[in-house]
C-alpha cells in the first residue's frame, strides 16, 4: 500500500542530499471510480428503444384464403398529400360514398376514429369489430403513414391493415383531390 523510505546509512565522507520520490497511492482512488460507476450504472435507468410492432402478413396466393370482413364494419384511411387525410366508412356504391377530409390533428383525426369505433360497436356489439384500412397515395409521407399508426395504437384499433390497393372508391376521391394514383 503506502512505501517508506528509509534512509541508508551513508558511509564516512560528505553526506549527501537525500532524493526523496513522491508517490501517491491511488488505490483507494481507482476503488472509488469503480464505487461510483457502478452506482451510476444501477441507479439510472436504461430505456429501450420504443418501437410498434407492426405484422406483416403472408402474400396471399389464392382467394380462398383471403379474409373478408363486412363493409359496415370498415373505415378507410387515405393520406394524400399537403398532410391530408381522406377517409370514408364502407358502402357498397362508390357513388353514394361521403368522403370526409381531415388533418392530422390529434382532435380531428382520433375524434373521427372514436365515433366509428361507437357506431360500429352498437352495430355489432363492439368496438372492436372495427377494421381500419390505411392506403397512401404516392405524394403521402412516410410520417402521414407513422401517425396513422400512432392514432390506431392510442384508440385501441385491433384490426387495422396497411393496403396497397385501390378500389374505385379510390380512385374516386383521387379524382376529387387532386391526388394521382400513379
Amino acid at each position: 500500500m503506502a512505501e517508506m523510505n528509509v534512509p541508508e546509512r551513508a558511509s564516512r565522507g560528505k553526506r549527501r542530499a537525500q532524493k526523496r520520490t513522491t508517490r501517491v497511492d491511488l488505490t483507494a482512488m481507482v476503488d472509488l471510480g469503480f464505487l461510483l460507476i457502478t452506482f451510476f450504472m444501477l441507479a439510472s435507468v436504461f430505456q429501450k428503444p420504443k418501437a410498434m410492432e407492426v405484422n406483416k402478413p403472408v402474400p396471399l396466393d389464392s382467394e380462398e384464403l383471403r379474409c373478408f370482413v363486412g363493409e359496415s364494419k370498415t373505415f378507410t384511411l387515405l393520406a394524400g398529400k399537403n398532410d391530408k387525410i381522406y377517409c370514408y366508412t364502407g358502402a357498397d356504391d362508390a357513388l353514394e360514398t361521403k368522403i370526409d377530409t381531415l388533418t392530422f390533428s390529434r382532435q380531428d383525426l382520433r375524434r373521427h376514429i372514436v365515433q366509428r369505433q361507437q357506431e360500429v360497436g352498437k352495430k355489432w356489439g363492439s368496438p372492436d369489430e372495427l377494421f381500419v384500412s390505411i392506403k397512401l397515395f404516392p405524394k403521402s409521407k412516410f410520417r402521414n403513414m407513422v401517425d396513422l399508426l400512432d392514432e390506431m395504437a392510442i384508440c385501441g384499433v385491433k384490426r387495422y391493415a396497411i393496403v396497397d390497393e385501390f378500389n374505385q372508391t379510390d380512385e374516386l376521391v383521387a379524382l376529387q383531390t387532386g391526388n394521382k394514383l400513379e
